[in-house]
């Protein structure tokens, strides 16, 4: 009887959460376009760092709470796997909800954020491999080196990405003003900051009670629910044919989970997080980079979508490295 109780509890719990979520990032997307059109910032910078930021904290707090809980791995597991499993995100919903031209359709600014992403991604994955363990108290310079080039670079699509907008053809005027568009978007990415860890512990409890923790399904659900708020945000924009917001938001994202994990670090003591993990994390790194690097050369290319081809960026090919990477990732570590 109290297994069904604590197990109803859970579902509820869930059940609500993933409600306020999706609820939450529906109207995130729409604010953040408003604040992109009235302020003229644009859908790529926005994209990339308010929506990006917004619904990547849940995973923030998750990879500081796992290192002070003396498990770096899971932070930096977390991380790498996060970071392939956007890329997977955007190839499926890009197939399923985007058209073919999706990829001529944003601005060129697009390969830049796509470049400062898998720059960061390589260099940590660069920095697990070789073990990098310098620090200084808790100055840790993998991180600081991390964080240097994730502000840099976001100073960069700043300057270039302010003058895009309006560049694409599918831009259109806002319907509400920024009055509206900073309270909802604020008002979301607080809702989405709570609920998301509730939705990702509900799941977690609900799967130790019925058991499926124990099997790869287990895993794989819970890296999914924790990932819905980008889910719908890139969802509904890609729906609403905002596909400069929809991309910006999943290499934004990328980038903000790697500033996140150097922000982790110096909550790790003693020495750096980077300095002793296992192989598993250095292939999720690798595989998150393989899968920015053909999304990057697809932006570049700006050719129309395709969904089969093992030649060139296509939903096949990327799709099919992201199961391969995640069944090394599981092998190995």
């Amino acid at each position: 009887m109290h297994l069904t109780v604590t197990l109803t509890v859970a579902i509820g719990v869930f059940l609500v959460a993933a409600v306020v979520v999706i609820i939450a990032a529906i109207a995130l997307e729409k604010s953040g376009d408003v604040i992109a059109s009235r302020t003229g910032w644009g859908r790529l910078w926005v994209g990339s760092l308010l929506l990006a930021g917004a619904t990547s904290l849940p995973e923030l707090v998750t990879s500081v709470a796992a290192v002070r809980l003396g498990a770096p791995a899971l932070a930096v597991g977390t991380v790498f796997g996060a970071n392939l499993f956007n890329m997977s995100k955007l190839v499926v919903l890009a197939a399923l909800l985007g058209k073919r031209d999706v990829y001529q359709r944003v601005v060129r600014g697009q390969a830049l954020l796509a470049a400062l992403a898998l720059g960061l991604t390589v260099l940590a994955t660069l920095f697990v491999a070789i073990q990098l363990d310098v620090k200084w108290l808790i100055l840790d310079a993998a991180s600081l080196m991390l964080l240097a080039g994730y502000v840099a670079g976001n100073r960069v699509l700043y300057r270039f990405g302010t003058g895009l907008s309006g560049e694409t053809e599918e831009e259109e005027e806002a319907t509400h003003s920024s009055v509206w568009g900073w309270p909802v978007f604020a008002l979301c990415a607080v809702a989405i900051f709570v609920a998301a860890p509730l939705l990702a512990s509900s799941a977690e409890r609900t799967a130790d009670l019925t058991g499926i923790s124990q099997s790869f399904i287990g895993v794989l659900s819970l890296a999914i629910v924790s990932s819905l708020p980008e889910l719908i945000v890139v969802a509904a924009a890609l729906r609403a044919v905002r596909y400069d917001l929809a991309i910006s938001v999943i290499y934004g994202s990328n980038a903000f989970n790697i500033a996140a994990l150097a922000v982790a670090a110096f909550f790790h003591s003693p020495g750096s997080i980077f300095g002793n993990l296992d192989t598993g994390a250095v292939v999720a790194g690798l595989f998150a980079s393989l899968l920015m690097l053909l999304g990057t050369v697809q932006l570049l290319l700006r050719r129309p979508l395709k969904h089969i081809s093992l030649t060139e960026p296509s939903t096949t090919l990327m799709f099919g490295l992201y199961l391969l990477g995640t069944f090394l990732v599981f092998t190995l570590s």
